[in-house]
């Protein structure tokens, strides 16, 4: 038997209840609504938005908007934004509650994209103490009774790390406000290279007295299991680990309450339909077997394709409500959402076949779809004609790449400035303030 782990669930206020502590992590491009409904039906206990601009939310920009949508969540919930002035991000959280509802608001304070730093937004607060502690006081003295929680980093490099940044911002946002604190263990120097430091992660959660989340390096059911035994966090976060692993989280439950996959456990009623599982939670001990196996290629695909479906309907639906019935027809609305979904699908579906055989003449053959549906009709070739793929590739030369975990596209080095949602979110904005400034 290994020793106890706390998983009682963690209370904030306005009865707010995470009863499972393992999170999502919020990652631009990747955690949307769709993707987090399924990381909750697989065993994830609380997830947060991608993050919106202040700015971009007060003026209206509809994709900015569509971010902070959780209509269709499995509560609770929270909206992330960030900002770097305490009366734009007032007013923005404000307009979140009042049109969405989500059980929290949360705070970035930990991005380290240039685009946002450079506008002292994200991960540069970490060097303005003041600032930053000013903005969770507005934001929380607007929001009340909901809750305020903050993600940071551990400093803005290592000789802000060493100097102890992250309990001193830490300390500061709490006096201020915030809740719950989500601490990812690199520097903001780092991005997203190099280890997380999880001896400061545990610091900032020996320093202070709300329930500290821990984030970074956690891509296993064992490593989840040893966070949440020796750092002091009342929870982890899953961040980069999940993108085509959804089942990670239910492996972390099986794992943790000691079950292998299909068997009963006392205590827990399975989800169906969206709906989260449930436990009895207490101080938990836990078996030391191990977790469940990794789903099959078939199971994968079979993942891949539903994914594509429920995207493929959010988009459906979200264009209905652009185009009230009467202005286009069905079939015109249709298509349209089919190549809008395809954006946010093509990296998950990437991330679903990888290290599969065949991974990457399937791969070439999903880059060169145009629409969901093509996607999906790639997707279904290659469930039906594996043997062709694995083929193509062993002519080819190329060898299946059996570690998913080192699986990176386009969306990282987006995730640092490079073209992709973030810079996105920056340029929607801009573009909006620009057009404002004409008409002025």
């Amino acid at each position: 038997m290994t020793s106890g782990i706390n998983l009682a669930p963690i209370r904030l206020g306005n009865r707010v209840v995470i009863d499972w502590p393992v999170a999502l992590a919020p990652m631009a491009g990747v955690t949307d609504a769709v993707f987090r409904g399924l990381c909750r039906e697989h065993g994830c206990g609380y997830a947060t938005t991608e993050f919106a601009r202040d700015r971009a939310l007060l003026m209206g920009i509809p994709n900015q908007l569509r971010l902070i949508d959780v209509r269709g969540d499995v509560r609770p919930v929270g909206v992330q934004i960030f900002g770097s002035d305490a009366e734009e991000m007032r007013r923005a959280a404000g307009l979140v509650i009042e049109r969405m509802a989500p059980d929290i608001l949360d705070i970035n304070m930990g991005c380290p994209a240039p685009k946002v730093t450079n506008g002292q937004g994200g991960s540069s607060l970490l060097r303005d103490p003041q600032r930053a502690a000013a903005i969770v006081a507005a934001v929380t003295r607007e929001v009340a009774p909901v809750p305020v929680t903050v993600k940071i980093r551990v400093g803005w490099d290592e000789q802000h790390k060493a100097a102890g940044a992250a309990v001193e911002i830490a300390r500061r946002v709490i006096d201020a406000g915030a809740q719950l604190l989500t601490v990812h263990g690199r520097t903001r120097a780092q991005k997203y290279e190099g280890q997380a430091c999880w001896d400061t992660i545990s610091a900032v959660a020996a320093a202070v007295a709300v329930p500290v989340i821990g984030n970074g390096d956690i891509s296993t059911p064992e490593e989840a299991t040893h966070r949440l035994r020796t750092s002091g966090c009342r929870g982890i976060a899953i961040g980069r680990a999940a993108r085509g692993r959804p089942w990670l989280f239910g492996q972390i439950r099986a794992h943790l309450l000691g079950r292998r996959s299909g068997a009963a456990v006392p205590g827990w009623t399975a989800g169906v339909s969206g709906r989260p599982l449930h436990h009895s939670p207490g101080h938990e001990q836990l078996s030391g077997q191990p977790p469940p196996p990794d789903p099959t290629p078939e199971e994968r695909i079979a993942l891949g394709l539903e994914h594509i479906r429920r995207q493929r309907a959010a988009a459906l639906a979200t264009v209905r409500e652009q185009h009230p019935r009467g202005g286009r027809s069905e079939a015109a609305l249709a298509q349209e959402a089919d190549r809008i979904a395809l954006a946010g699908l093509l990296p998950h579906v990437m991330w679903y076949v990888w290290g599969v055989p065949g991974v990457t003449a399937v791969r070439r053959a999903l880059s060169q779809a145009r629409s969901a549906t093509q996607l999906a009709d790639v997707l279904g070739d290659f469930a039906a004609r594996r043997h062709v793929y694995a083929a193509a590739d062993r002519a080819a030369g190329r060898l299946p790449v059996p570690d998913h975990g080192s699986c990176e596209t386009a969306w990282t080095a987006s995730a640092d400035g490079g073209g992709g949602p973030v810079d996105r979110n920056i340029q929607e904005t801009t573009m909006a303030e620009n057009a404002a400034a004409e008409t002025a």
